[in-house]
């Protein structure tokens, strides 16, 4: 309890540093002379990422990665689509079974592959310029991590922006506003609101190195306003390579903080080995998913 009040109390400065961040930066983009970016292209684009791992032998695991990004480009405005999936499949290690008046023998037991991890996210959002360097943007989105003990999490969100670099070789803009999450629990948990309004605030970073490699920085932060000990971080750090027009190599590394984790219940053993009851713990706060995969242009 003294640990949430403490976090509780830190955060709340906290969440003022963007907004002052962001009038600042607001009063002074009118001097701030940016090349807006040239060559993009209006309409439909689309880029999928893929990932397949697959072992056999002294160890059997399958993990398929799958992003997709899907965007449609107005001139004043923009549609964009994020799907995100991970899916592993692991088997447990080989275990014996001695076979009855055998004197002995025994038979080798191997399991079969269960769901070892499983992650789906969805967003659907929308941006629209009020000025050059101002826009407002509104969205939905919805998550399942069963290892973080999330069934459904859904949020509605919409705020404005700064767009303050848009070069083909530098973009940064920032978002801020509010939002709405609706969430359920593999195991209720009567710490947590199961809905609540909150404050939403983000950043998108682009940054290319040379003529083929590309680094990518966006981070997203949602705080409930009913208890701001409680909230939730997700940011993505990615390099990319070009192969061609059509193809890349990607490397990235995402981290998923929440500071209020779901519930799991674990085996509860005395100091002797033997299995006494179950008790219910919390998990992890922190999440990191490192992926390599092949990034598919059209």
């Amino acid at each position: 309890m003294l640990k949430a009040i403490r976090k509780s109390e830190f955060v709340k400065p906290i969440l003022f540093i963007p907004v002052v961040f962001a009038l600042l930066l607001t009063a002074t983009a009118s001097r701030a002379q940016v090349e807006v970016e040239e060559g993009e292209e209006l309409g439909w684009s689309n880029a999928t990422d893929l990932s397949l791992v697959v072992t056999d032998g002294n160890s059997s695991t399958e993990t398929l990665g799958f992003n997709n990004y899907l965007d449609h480009l107005w001139s004043n405005a923009r549609y964009s689509l994020r799907i995100e999936a991970v899916r592993s499949n692991t088997a447990d290690d080989p275990y014996a079974v001695e076979i009855p008046d055998s004197g002995g023998d025994f038979d080798v037991v191997y399991p079969a592959k269960e769901l070892d991890v499983e992650r789906y996210f969805i967003e659907n959002r929308y941006d629209r310029n009020i000025t050059e360097r101002f826009f407002w943007n509104a969205g939905v989105s919805w998550e399942r991590n069963k290892n973080a003990g999330i069934l459904n999490r859904y949020i509605g969100f919409a705020g404005v922006g700064n767009l303050w670099w848009s070069r083909e070789d530098l973009g940064f803009s920032t978002t801020y506003g509010l939002s709405y999450t609706d969430r359920e629990d593999e195991i209720p948990d009567p710490a947590k609101d199961g809905s609540f309004v909150g404050f939403r605030f983000g950043w998108e970073y682009m940054n290319k190195w040379g003529k083929v490699t590309t680094y990518r920085n966006n981070w997203n932060f949602t705080n409930s306003l009913n208890d701001t000990s409680d909230y939730y971080s997700d940011m993505v750090n990615s390099i990319s390579v070009a192969i061609n027009s059509r193809l890349a190599l990607k490397v990235s590394l995402q981290w998923l903080y929440n500071s209020l984790p779901g519930l799991e219940e674990v085996s509860l053993f005395d100091p002797n080995g033997d299995e006494i009851g179950v008790v219910t713990i919390r998990k992890e706060k922190l999440d990191t998913i490192f992926s390599t995969s092949l990034v598919v242009n059209f």
